[in-house]
């Protein structure tokens, strides 16, 4: 195989794997309840009870779970952006893991023994963990801000009084992680479990 063949194939690879990113990340999104009813002010009130509370809180987190994700997800974006140490920390293990996954063309070699994907993908998570958590504050900051979005997120949740709005989920309740599952193809339904 010519490398102008090997490059094609591999930007085709590429386009395929990103045009299925960009489809799940639409199925995930699509599923976001509107912020009129997050934010609606007459839905708030007092829990009574631990209980009433915690119960607010169960049914919320299941109702609003996209929305929540995109809120931690941007505060954590938000903390990171604020701290430029920790941008250069995190582009830096972005790009190794690029380099190691898409523009490496030759097999990773420990000596001469050849690695499997499977012990790369062990090794990049282990130097990843390694460098974010023990060499610098990225992990520090990550934490920080996975507090506040997860502090912010608990108060919603157990203040919103979750009057009718989980009618329409009482039968499709599959679990707080079933928005990863892949949208229908081609007019089939995906029966997995995810």
């Amino acid at each position: 195989m010519t490398d102008a063949a090997t490059t094609t194939t591999t930007t085709a690879g590429a386009l395929g794997a990103l045009g299925r990113v960009k489809e799940s990340a639409q199925h995930v999104l699509g599923q976001q309840r509107p912020m009129s009813e997050i934010l609606d002010v007459s839905t708030y009130a007092r829990p009574l009870s631990f209980g009433d509370a915690t119960s607010r809180m169960q049914k919320n987190l299941n109702y609003f779970r996209i929305n929540y994700l995109v809120f931690m997800t941007c505060v954590l974006t938000t903390f990171i952006l604020f701290n430029p140490s920790s941008v250069v920390v995190f582009g830096g293990v972005s790009a190794a893991w690029a380099y190691v996954f898409s523009v490496r063309q030759e097999p990773l070699k420990l000596g001469d023994r050849e690695l499997s994907h499977r012990e790369t993908i062990m090794g990049m998570s282990a130097l990843s963990a390694f460098v974010i958590f023990m060499l610098t504050s990225a992990g520090t900051v990550l934490f920080s801000g996975m507090g506040v979005a997860l502090l912010a997120i608990g108060a919603h949740s157990a203040a919103r009084v979750p009057d009718d709005l989980f009618i329409e989920d009482a039968n499709d309740n599959k679990g707080f992680f079933s928005f990863l599952e892949p949208p229908a193809r081609n007019g089939h339904v995906s029966s997995g479990t995810v």
